[in-house]
């Protein structure tokens, strides 16, 4: 009797704990991050930033796929969000968005400080680029980039209300449900071939955004 209570135990035990993780993993991916936030998940930094209008983020597949988020937004002035990295570098991203619409752009986006720098390396849609000075091109894994400059006065940024450089690579080809790669040190070292100086490395994201009164929803992964 004691060997079989014991042998119930452990049974027990085992399905308690398989099912405490499971919940885990439930309340983990079930996060729901309002309008402006940043944090973790599933091991991934996660940023979400809102003007106006109103924006939800989940991770509905992380438990599978840890970087996995998702947004629906409605009437924003502009929307940035995604899941990456807490402090970016010269790495390999990987990426798939598996659904989207009502966005501008979806980027490999990030900000260094000293100096103050906010960049984007766009996969999918365009980059407004009529103020922005060009400043030639590069290609990296397979894509051809246009590169250009562009000076924010006193906007938002992660160091507040700032005046800060834009650095722009736009792609744009990408196409829903294809894996694709981004090398950032080839879009680095570019820009700073250009004179275009990058200081210390804050966060980097799969970014998704969106303005100008836009409503949509985006479902992406990143790795």
């Amino acid at each position: 009797m004691q060997a079989s209570s014991f042998v119930a135990s452990r049974v027990q035990k085992s399905i308690f704990f398989a099912v405490m993780a499971t919940c885990s993993a439930m309340a983990a991916n079930a996060q729901t991050v309002q309008n402006n936030g940043t944090g973790t998940n599933n091991g991934y930094y996660y940023s979400l930033y809102t003007s106006s209008g109103s924006a939800s983020m989940t991770f509905p597949e992380a438990g599978t796929y840890p970087g996995n988020y998702a947004i629906t937004w409605s009437g924003v002035g502009d929307m940035v969000g995604g899941k990456g990295w807490s402090t970016g570098g010269n790495m390999s991203v990987g990426y798939n968005v598996g659904s989207a619409s009502g966005y501008n752009t979806i980027s490999v986006y990030g900000w260094t400080t000293n100096p103050l720098v906010e960049y984007y390396i766009t996969e999918l849609g365009s980059l407004y680029t009529a103020n922005a000075t060009y400043k030639g091109s590069m290609t990296s894994d397979g894509h051809s980039y246009s590169t250009y400059e562009h000076l924010q006065v006193n906007q938002p940024s992660i160091e507040g209300t700032a005046t800060f450089e834009q650095y722009l690579d736009d792609w744009g080809g990408a196409s829903i449900g294809s894996n694709y790669t981004v090398t950032t040190g080839n879009h680095f070292s570019h820009w700073q071939s250009l004179g275009m100086n990058l200081g210390s490395f804050n966060y980097m994201i799969l970014a998704t955004e969106a303005y100008n009164g836009a409503s949509g929803e985006v479902n992406a992964t990143v790795w």
